[in-house]
Order: structure tokens, then sequence, then C-alpha cells
């Protein structure tokens, strides 16, 4: 499937001119799409959405990802080498179109002016992946620009005005009147929340304070520190039924965006939202726990700790030897695990 460029008279690099693409692109400058005209944005968002899907399918040729190898290569906070880009490529692409296939279910001329400021975001991540996919994997075209961008992190104003239109939500009729470009990248933040807590909550402990009763803070990620440490012992007190290296990935991904306010694509925080499903789906079924009786949490996967005490006074001598640091443990009737031995 061969994707058009057109060369520029002005800077002899090409740009992205597939038909499709640019008949989409013309259409959605407007700011504000007009309610007359929503059929019509709507059937041109899906001509280029399908359009898109086919693409990766060609590009992809029925190559699959696993969920842990997209994990590996999506969320890398650092630099990458041009080897490992080009991995990040074709995961980014296999994500993308899982991401467009979903959006192709919910986009119709009564749902479209919902979606625009998505649909905006997104075309400029396709776009950008397009291009980098024709220069470096199929090595269609050398020099190239790309025909839109957008601000790759929050400033305080924009956190501010977001803060502002959620906290006054209801003085909101239609959802199209939020700026959702500064507003949903608050999901990586709550990705990163949902994280913390729930290793605490694993692990059994309410807080650590420090010898006079203060809260220590720079223990906020300590818990999956631990935790991944643990499960690399052969003999590891903790089962888990996913990769505890997949979530400590996309927990640091996650802090990166509290630190920095960098914006991930919304392809990236799809599949964040989606993968991290998987410590609450629990098989359903009871589990016989320390005190012999079965017991069923609907609200976390099948979580299990042997040995519990043992694992307790490790975790308090994990946190900095040599200091003292209190531990405040919830009841094990409480932890976000079965424990299966004292």
């Amino acid at each position: 499937m061969e994707v058009k460029f057109t060369l520029s008279s002005d800077n002899g690099g090409y740009y992205l001119d597939e038909p499709v693409f640019a008949t989409f692109k013309d259409f959605e400058r407007s700011p504000r799409m007009p309610v007359e005209k929503s059929a019509e944005y709507a059937q041109k968002t899906t001509d280029y959405l399908s359009w898109f899907v086919r693409y990766a399918e060609a590009v992809l040729k029925g190559k699959i990802f696993l969920d842990e190898t997209i994990v590996e290569q999506l969320f890398v906070t650092r630099k990458l080498t041009q080897t490992e880009f080009k991995q990040f490529l074709r995961c980014y692409q296999f994500v993308a179109k899982d991401y467009v296939t979903y959006l192709l279910k919910q986009i119709n001329k009564d749902s479209i002016p919902r979606y625009q400021h998505a649909i905006s975001e997104l075309n400029v991540d396709l776009e950008w992946l397009i291009v980098h996919i024709e220069r470096l994997i199929r090595r269609k075209v050398d020099k190239v620009y790309l025909l839109s961008g957008r601000r790759a992190d929050l400033s305080p104003t924009d956190i501010y005005s977001a803060a502002r239109e959620l906290f006054f939500i209801e003085e909101t009729v239609k959802t199209e009147e939020l700026y959702l470009r500064d507003l949903k990248p608050v999901v990586m933040f709550q990705i990163r929340q949902i994280l913390e807590i729930f290793g605490k909550d694993l692990l059994g402990y309410h807080d650590i304070e420090d010898a006079v009763g203060n809260p220590v803070k720079k223990f906020s990620q300590i818990a999956w520190k631990f935790i991944a440490y643990e499960c690399r012992k052969t003999d590891s007190r903790i089962s888990l039924p996913f990769k505890v290296s997949s979530i400590s990935k996309i927990n640091a991904w996650a802090n990166s965006f509290v630190h920095t306010t960098y914006i991930y694509s919304s392809v990236i925080q799809y599949f964040a939202l989606k993968y991290i499903a998987v410590i609450f789906n629990g098989s359903g079924k009871s589990i016989k726990t320390y005190d012999g009786k079965l017991k069923s949490k609907l609200d976390i996967s099948d979580i299990k700790i042997e040995n519990y005490n043992a694992l307790k006074s490790d975790f308090e001598n994990f946190l900095d030897s040599g200091k003292v640091f209190v531990v405040n443990w919830m009841h094990p009737d409480r932890t976000g695990a079965y424990i299966i031995s004292l």
C-alpha cells in the first residue's frame, strides 16, 4: 500500500499528501464544527481512520505484539537508540490500529462533536507516526516535514485551566465545550495514583512514618520496588497473575508525567488504561486463606502471599538500613491480596 507524499517547492522536503488525509485535514481546520456539517465531518473522519486501519494492516502484515512486549517498547522515558525507536514505531502502530478501530465504533454524526478534540489530537499523532514509518521502516521517503503539531507539555496555565474546568464541570452544558486537550492528560496522573495506592494495598500497609510520626514522602513508590525485588526470587512469597515488570514500567512512565507534564499520545494513554485493568481482573473463584476460610475479592486479581509476617519484616528492612521507620500495617483481611499463610 503506497502513501502519497508531495515535494514542497519551499524547503525541498516532502509532506504527507495522501488524498484522504488531505481532505480530512482541510475540513477539520475550523476550531468548532458547525452542527449542520456534523454528518460530513463524521464521514470524512471515518474515511480517514478507516484508511489508517488498512494502512496499518498493510505495514504490520499480520504481526501481533503481546501486551508485555508493547509495555516494554512503548513505556520508555529515556532516549531510544535508532533500533529501539524502530521497534517503538511498530508497537505504536499496532496499538494505534487497535485504538482507531475502537474509535470507529463510537463515531457517527451525533457523537462527532464530542470527539472533535480527541480526533484533532489523534490526527497529529497519526501523521507523526505515518511519516516516521514511511521514512525509517519502509524507507519510501527521506526528508519530510509535518503539517501539524502540538505543544508537548502542559504549562501551569494549562493545568490551572483544566483544574477549573473539572471543578466547575456542572456549568458545562455540552461535553464539546470542555477543552479536553488540557483535561484528558490528567489520566496519566490518575494511573500513577492507582498504582501507588494499589501497591500499598497489595503489601497491606496504610503508610510509613519516621521515628517521630511524620509521614515519609520519599517512600511513595517503594511498594512496587519491593514487590519487583521479591518477585525476582525463585522462591518468591508473592504470586502475581501479571508481570510486575510491566506494571513497574507503566508506573515509571506515569511518574514522568507528574514531574514533567509531558503529554504522551492518546494512543499510549489508551493502552495504559487498557493494560492496568489486569490488576483488578480476578477469576471470581474463592481462595482459601491463612484462617482456613474461602474468600473472594471482587476488586483485585488473584494475587497470593505466603509467609506474610516474614514478608512484612523483610519489607521493613528493605526501607533503609540504619534508620528507624514505622510501617502502619493493615489487618491481613484488608490487604489487596489473598494471604495464604502468616
